[in-house]
């Protein structure tokens, strides 16, 4: 009944032009920019507008109850609708630009989320698949929150989290305490797994988080061993980036990665609070959001859409970050 007799809202832009950050500062050429930051239903609002105060009445007292707590994963439709997962908040946020609304999700099917942590959109199958690390269960979701169902392996997780799709619409599984990476149908039948291909046991050490890049090669967080490893579809190695250490270009708490379509790899460090671009031969070409009025704390996922804009899990400070890449623009 709410939504009856809501007004009309104009879209929130992704692009805040209040926003100035950009990386490297001048005068060098600016590669990476600020758009937007997001803590909740309030940055929805239209600050510009007198509708604001019913704009609150509709949404703010539900979105109180229901901040980002501990935001960790998070995935985009490219179009204006961010989904979020909370593992502090046992919750699915979701944002929605164009409709200026702000929800969540607190249970798929007949169970209460946990501990929700890896999330990906499938645009072709219209669905959002959520992993809950201490359920143990993959869960299928339509992108408005219905359930459709759950991934159901021949052998039970030991601790799901980041999730992505190859090429193939396959549904890739970081198990992170099975130190493997596990390959599903999109309706659940389970056809493969992956293992490290540089490592004497086969295993990835903490396998936390997973991107696909255009060539459908597979970044995986390494996280116990301080790299991103970089495998083809078949599992067969192609090249490691980062080592442990305190200087740029290393890595010591990596937690998200994603691959523009130019090939550049964003690897999110929660101990350097900030996020570092690579080659595929593992050099460092930029470093940022690590300083300024916005800097970032103790960044977790991030996930980059079609127009090369890269939303990052600012989970300490309790927001959502919009970065886009310039390719020469100004």
């Amino acid at each position: 009944m709410l939504i009856s007799c809501s007004p009309a809202l104009s879209p929130l832009s992704i692009t805040d032009p209040e926003m100035t950050q950009v990386w490297p500062n001048p005068p060098d050429t600016p590669r990476i920019k600020l758009l937007r930051s997001f803590g909740g239903a309030a940055d929805l609002a239209d600050k510009q507008n007198n509708k604001n105060r019913l704009f609150r009445w509709l949404t703010g007292e539900m979105a109180d109850k229901m901040p980002l707590v501990a935001p960790y994963g998070i995935a985009t439709d490219g179009n204006g609708v961010i989904w979020i997962t909370d593992p502090g908040a046992h919750a699915v946020h979701v944002l929605n630009l164009k409709k200026r609304k702000f929800s969540f999700w607190s249970m798929a099917g007949g169970d209460f989320f946990s501990s929700p942590t890896g999330i990906c959109y499938d645009a072709a199958k219209g669905r959002i698949y959520v992993s809950d690390s201490l359920l143990k269960k993959i869960f299928i979701l339509s992108p408005q929150g219905d359930f459709l169902g759950q991934i159901l392996p021949t052998l039970a997780f030991k601790r799901p989290a980041g999730l992505a799709l190859d090429l193939q619409g396959n549904l890739l599984v970081a198990d992170v305490l099975g130190g493997k990476i596990r390959r599903f149908t999109g309706d659940g039948v389970e056809l493969s797994s992956l293992g490290s291909p540089t490592t004497p046991d086969g295993l990835f050490n903490r396998p936390i988080g997973l991107a696909v890049d255009a060539k459908g090669l597979i970044y995986v967080i390494d996280s116990l061993n301080f790299r991103i490893e970089v495998i083809a579809s078949d599992g067969k190695a192609i090249s490691s980036i980062g080592k442990l250490g305190d200087q740029p270009g290393d890595l010591s708490r990596p937690r998200g990665v994603t691959v523009d379509k130019s090939g550049h790899i964003y690897v999110a460090d929660a101990a350097f609070d900030n996020i570092q671009i690579f080659n595929l031969k593992g050099e460092l070409l930029l470093v940022f959001g690590g300083d300024g009025k916005h800097r970032l704390s103790m960044p977790a996922s991030l996930v980059s859409d079609q127009q090369d804009r890269i939303y990052v899990v600012d989970s300490f400070n309790h927001q959502i970050k919009i970065y886009k890449f310039l390719d020469g623009e100004n």
